[in-house]
């Protein structure tokens, strides 16, 4: 059974190329609802910083009305739909207990006083649509979430290749619908779609360890004379990007510890300055990527909704690109050699 299961889940993760860089596509369990389209680096997932998708290999960005600009367009829309759906299923995980109390059923409504399992049921409500907002394919959200008596139902959703926004986050029904409407559409989902999500969730990491890269974006300061290179400050890497923070980081060493101080602290990138001198003219932003294991811990709780991770790093090596893409690595650093200095 256990093998059945592995040869499932390779099935349904697999690799695909779009231009420079390559994702990861985790098939849905149906047609009902989307994939998940995933940015790796060296073929594994890429955490942090994303590549914004429209900078060209030549450094020019993509322009509406250039060649390639709707595909870059909507492949920019599918992965920030990917990535919010991927967070909310990992989280699915640790909701058992919260979706376990949800009355399927009927509406639990909110009131002054509560009980605990109706507190349960009512964030479980809410997560639930949450999450058919995040998943559902355009069919089924028309049906789930328009009412066509207020509405153009094919007016009100995102054209062909294009995904819902994380933000929006569209209600039971569709505008104006009635209570008769809302109830409708949540016990639809919840008893034909919401099975198929959970066993998705469950097939998604199930030992809570991801492997991948974590990126951060700095900018280049000014040239230390006297240094003889480039200090970048980990202040700049303190941006929450995809799942993880610069927070999360578990110093596993004196070296890593010194990258967590609290007053911050800042890395040389040696460079002579005849080389420093170039390398400014080409670069006023660059990447660092490190080679870290995920874990993933919980949630702060169940109200929060925020899922709690922490990372390892893997390697002392920080590799140091010029582009979002990491196509143009421009030099190395080990952790373990690099100076550090602390505020």
């Amino acid at each position: 059974m256990e093998q059945r299961i592995w040869i499932v889940l390779l099935l349904l993760i697999q690799i695909v190329v779009h231009g420079q860089s390559p994702e990861m596509v985790f098939e849905p369990p149906s047609p009902d609802f989307i994939s998940l389209s995933l940015q790796t680096h060296e073929g594994e997932l890429r955490f942090g910083n994303q590549d914004e998708y429209f900078l060209k290999s030549d450094g020019t960005y993509f322009k509406l009305g250039d060649d390639g600009y709707f595909e870059t367009d909507k492949r920019s829309s599918h992965n920030r739909a990917s990535r919010h759906a991927f967070v909310e299923l990992l989280k699915m995980r640790f909701k058992k207990e919260m979706f376990n109390a949800m009355d399927k059923t009927y509406f639990t409504e909110r009131k002054q006083n509560m009980y605990e399992e109706e507190i349960k049921s009512h964030t479980a409500q809410q997560h639930t649509l949450t999450l058919a907002n995040a998943l559902c394919n355009k069919k089924q959200s028309i049906r789930l979430f328009c009412n066509p008596k207020e509405e153009d139902c094919t007016s009100a959703f995102p054209k062909d290749g294009y995904y819902n926004e994380p933000r929006n986050i569209k209600g039971w029904g569709g505008r104006g619908a009635s209570e008769f409407q809302k109830l409708r559409a949540y016990t639809t989902f919840v008893e034909e779609l919401f099975p198929s999500v959970e066993q998705w969730a469950d097939t998604l990491y199930p030992d809570n360890t991801l492997e991948g890269y974590y990126v951060v974006k700095v900018q280049l300061e000014q040239y230390d004379f006297k240094a003889g290179g480039y200090w970048f400050h980990t202040h700049q890497f303190h941006n929450r990007g995809f799942l993880l923070s610069w927070y999360d980081l578990q110093p596993a060493n004196s070296s890593e510890r010194k990258l967590l101080h609290p007053n911050g602290s800042s890395l040389l990138l040696p460079m002579a300055p005849d080389k420093a001198e170039d390398f400014s003219e080409k670069h006023q932003q660059i990447f660092l990527v490190f080679k870290v294991s995920v874990s993933l811990n919980g949630l702060e709780n169940y109200r929060a909704d925020q899922l709690k991770t922490t990372f390892s790093l893997s390697s002392p090596v920080i590799t140091i690109y010029g582009d979002d893409a990491l196509t143009k690595k421009v030099a190395e650093m080990d952790i373990g050699s690099v100076e550090i200095k602390t505020r």
